[in-house]
């Protein structure tokens, strides 16, 4: 059924399919108790036998931004040449070439060239989440999908969301409720702010999509003060697209 979908919406759907399988694989390990274990390992103590769940969900996210993790910019300056010239002086950019990875695993390779000094090295962007807390490197993808593992460890159901603009995060569930939670973000943004990307990053949406390993969620309406407006770019491309992303979602393997 699956090559059924992709052949009848091919133009129009094959890349958002290649991101289905993405966030489905991502989010199936949030189901793998082996995987989960090792996560939970990595957890300081004081955050581990923290009683209450949103107390345990603060201090994880002060820990994660502030300990654990580390961005990775994507304008790179060569830091052979800035250590070579102390003063600060040559800040020379690297150049980027993008090579794709064979499976979901290893999305791509970011490799990084320095024209001046002939240094390289390459930014693999891996979906494994072993991979990610082994690394402790990434931009917003790598930091939501180690970051809704780590909830998953302490027993907070926890999701995946993508705003097919530029940015991920995550959604955890708290007595029973779904709230925004952004790692990347400092607090009190990173937690419970769902209208932070429209006022603060002009965000102009058109799907906010949540993600678990058996179901695609349209959020949009959680992340938006303007609905009237997100439905009007939809009508404009008479777009009914959100019963086909639940098909193709539903049939991925």
């Amino acid at each position: 059924m699956l090559n059924f979908i992709s052949r009848s919406y091919k133009t129009q759907f094959q890349p958002l399919t290649a991101s289905f399988l993405l966030y489905k694989k991502i989010t199936e390990q949030y189901r793998n108790p082996g995987i989960l274990k090792k996560i939970h390992s990595i957890l300081p103590d004081q955050i581990i036998f923290q009683t209450n769940k949103q107390d345990q969900l603060v201090s994880v996210l002060k820990w994660f931004k502030n300990d654990f993790m580390n961005w990775a910019p994507k304008d790179v300056m060569c830091k052979r040449c800035i250590n070579a010239h102390r003063s600060g002086s040559q800040m020379i950019p690297m150049e980027v070439e993008v090579l794709l990875g064979s499976s979901w695993k290893v999305r791509s390779f970011e490799i990084y060239n320095c024209s001046t000094c002939k240094y390289r090295y390459a930014f693999p962007r891996y979906a494994e989440v072993l991979k990610v807390a082994e690394t402790r490197t990434g931009r917003c993808t790598e930091w939501s999908m180690l970051f809704g593992a780590i909830l998953n460890s302490l027993g907070i159901e926890t999701r995946l969301v993508h705003d097919f603009l530029d940015h991920c995060w995550n959604e955890a569930k708290l007595d029973g409720k779904w709230f925004h939670v952004d790692s990347t973000l400092v607090l009190p943004f990173s937690l419970n702010h769902p209208s932070y990307y429209e006022e603060n990053w002009e965000k102009k949406y058109k799907y906010v999509l949540a993600f678990t390993a058996d179901k695609i969620e349209d959020v949009t309406q959680t992340y938006t003060l303007q609905w009237d407006t997100v439905q009007q770019r939809r009508l404009k491309d008479n777009d009914k697209n959100i019963l086909n992303f639940t098909k193709i979602y539903s049939c991925l393997k």
